[in-house]
């Protein structure tokens, strides 16, 4: 049964969920839990999740030779009916629709371009360097961004800082696991980064988004001095330096001279800790 849930990703849904949660209470001076809920966030998650796990089921159902070629171990959807695999998606796209109708015709709109895109990535897009990353990493950007919709006192720039390095984070390890599953998708004729353009320049492209990602984030530290007192800026730089910004420059450092399978591997993982511990920075404010 636990094999089943992991076609969810459960971990990358409870980031997605964090990362709302707090952006939402944390970034709005004026938010509490009993204003959140009655904008909405409960339906903002509720789609977010729904789209999210949309994309995991199809891609998983049209990607089964890879994934075994890969040994990607998880679930085998094979094993399920298809009429099973087609009511989930049916079920996730009614989930998906409902909450953006209780939102607002915009969210509406989000959700639905949302699915047709992940829908288009799964077919295609996957399938072309560079082009399946950046959507990835746009959809990313996105499930952070479009808060301030909802909740228009939410700081712009912190949201736009956070969204920012979801994207660009998120952009870095969809590269990363092109590089991991190089075999497979050579095997099944991928257009994916290292197979067109080699893991040379893979490694290049996502040492150049470590660095831009790391002098942004520096430059966005200037603003976000002003949230704090003097004592707690020192205990929020310090955190920033040892959790997000020294575990990036040594990833940049790393990739550089990554080739085989385990060291993509754990390069994807370190970026999801980063990951991990950016989400948790929100709490400062």
């Amino acid at each position: 049964m636990h094999k089943y849930f992991a076609l969810y990703r459960p971990l990358n849904l409870f980031f997605i969920t964090l990362a709302q949660l707090l952006c939402a209470y944390y970034l709005d001076p004026y938010a509490s839990i009993s204003s959140l809920i009655a904008k909405g966030i409960l339906w903002l998650i509720l789609g977010t999740v729904a789209c999210s796990s949309f994309g995991y089921w199809i891609n998983d159902f049209l990607d089964k030779e890879r994934d075994s070629i890969n040994k990607v171990k998880t679930f085998d959807i094979s094993t399920l009916p298809t009429f099973v695999i087609y009511l989930h998606l049916f079920v996730l796209v009614i989930l998906a629709v409902f909450s953006g109708l209780m939102l607002s015709p915009l969210f509406l709109y989000i959700n639905l371009l949302t699915l047709f895109l992940l829908s288009l990535y799964s077919l295609i897009l996957k399938n072309i360097a560079f082009l399946g990353n950046l959507l990835i990493a746009f959809l990313s950007f996105v499930s952070i961004f479009m808060l301030l919709f909802l909740f228009p006192d939410i700081d712009y720039a912190l949201l736009f800082h956070f969204a920012t390095l979801a994207g660009v984070l998120t952009l870095c390890r969809e590269l990363v696991k092109d590089g991991e599953d190089a075999e497979g998708d050579r095997i099944t004729g991928a257009k994916t980064v290292p197979i067109v353009f080699g893991t040379s320049t893979l490694n290049i492209s996502v040492y150049v988004l470590l660095i831009f990602i790391i002098s942004f984030s520096v430059m966005s530290l200037y603003h976000q001095s002003m949230y704090f007192p003097a004592a707690l800026r020192n205990v929020y730089y310090s955190y920033y330096l040892l959790f997000i910004l020294i575990p990036l420059y040594a990833i940049a450092v790393e990739v550089r001279y990554a080739q085989d399978k385990h060291q993509y591997a754990k390069l994807s993982l370190r970026l999801k800790y980063v990951l991990a511990t950016g989400i948790l920075s929100i709490l400062f404010f």
